[in-house]
């Protein structure tokens, strides 16, 4: 999977480099936020606000995707790979972008990242029972910090017209997972391939990918899903597989919200049956049907 591993840049270079993207990630949202038409609002009450302000909520999320975080990437890359243009095969193969996708991979995949949900979920309500509330005040500020997240993807979710569906399938669905699987396992996992095992890169790339989305309350599962998709490009060496599992995952997300709407003010308790917890174990062996088919698609 890897090219020109002893030429990677290393695995100090590799961290200054996430932790300066993810400050400017941070900052250039907030200016955009400040610049746009209705973006005032938006940086005081992000709930509240007409479409002036959703409009420029979705415009920041995918400048801020594609300026601070695919397009550095790409120019990493160029200057790693001294190309002679700042997008070439030798660039993109320097991530992990292959000429074709085998369409088994990508099926398999995205199969196995379905059946882990049931698990994901599970994961989601045990911290909403038991973690938050036996941490009290510091556990009620997570809750809260989640509900206001919550409350900002429905607005953003917002589909009025099949226009602004396929507008809000692009900024909450395709931009993240081009821009995201271009950093995270594109440059980071196969640059810390260099300096730690292949598990390790996966454990600490899923890791710091969690951390990246700045939320306590999904710490865990999108760890749980970070090292899945991570465990998916290391077995297929094809950057296109984790893109497409990142882009269905996000896309299943955004049915859930129109399907069901916001996350309830109390846990279902769904966790605390027995029935649950069989469909959780029925789901794992189905994961674990679709990852030997999947790694078999990889030999």
């Amino acid at each position: 999977m890897l090219l020109q591993l002893d030429d990677r840049p290393s695995f100090l270079f590799s961290a200054f480099v996430l932790l300066t993207i993810m400050a400017f990630y941070v900052f250039a949202g907030s200016v955009l936020l400040m610049v746009l038409p209705g973006g005032i609002s938006a940086v005081h009450d992000p709930v509240q606000g007409g479409a002036g302000m959703v409009g420029a909520l979705r415009f920041s999320q995918v400048a801020a995707q594609v300026l601070v975080l695919g397009l550095p990437v790409l120019l990493l890359a160029w200057v790693h790979t001294r190309s002679p243009l700042p997008v070439s095969r030798t660039s993109l193969r320097f991530l992990g972008v292959k000429e074709t996708v085998s369409l088994r991979q990508v099926l398999y995949a995205v199969l196995g990242m379905i059946s882990l949900q049931p698990l994901l979920y599970s994961v989601i309500e045990l911290q909403d029972l038991f973690l938050w509330p036996a941490l009290g005040p510091a556990g009620a500020g997570v809750v809260e910090s989640r509900k206001l997240l919550d409350a900002v993807i429905q607005r953003l979710a917002g589909m009025h017209s099949p226009g602004e569906a396929a507008i809000v399938a692009v900024v909450l669905a395709l931009t993240p997972a081009l821009c995201e699987e271009l950093l995270f396992r594109g440059y980071l996992q196969q640059n810390w391939y260099k300096a730690l095992t292949p598990s390790g890169s996966v454990l600490f790339t899923g890791f710091v990918f969690a951390v990246f989305h700045l939320s306590a309350a999904n710490l865990v599962p999108l760890t749980i899903l970070g090292w899945y998709i991570g465990y998916i490009f290391l077995k297929s060496g094809n950057l296109a597989v984790p893109v497409f599992v990142h882009l269905f995952n996000n896309l299943a997300a955004l049915a859930v919200i129109h399907a069901f709407g916001p996350s309830p003010e109390e846990p279902y308790g769904l966790v605390l049956s027995i029935w649950w917890w069989s469909a959780v174990i029925g789901s794992l062996f189905l994961f674990a049907f679709f990852m030997r088919r999947f790694r078999a698609s990889c030999s």
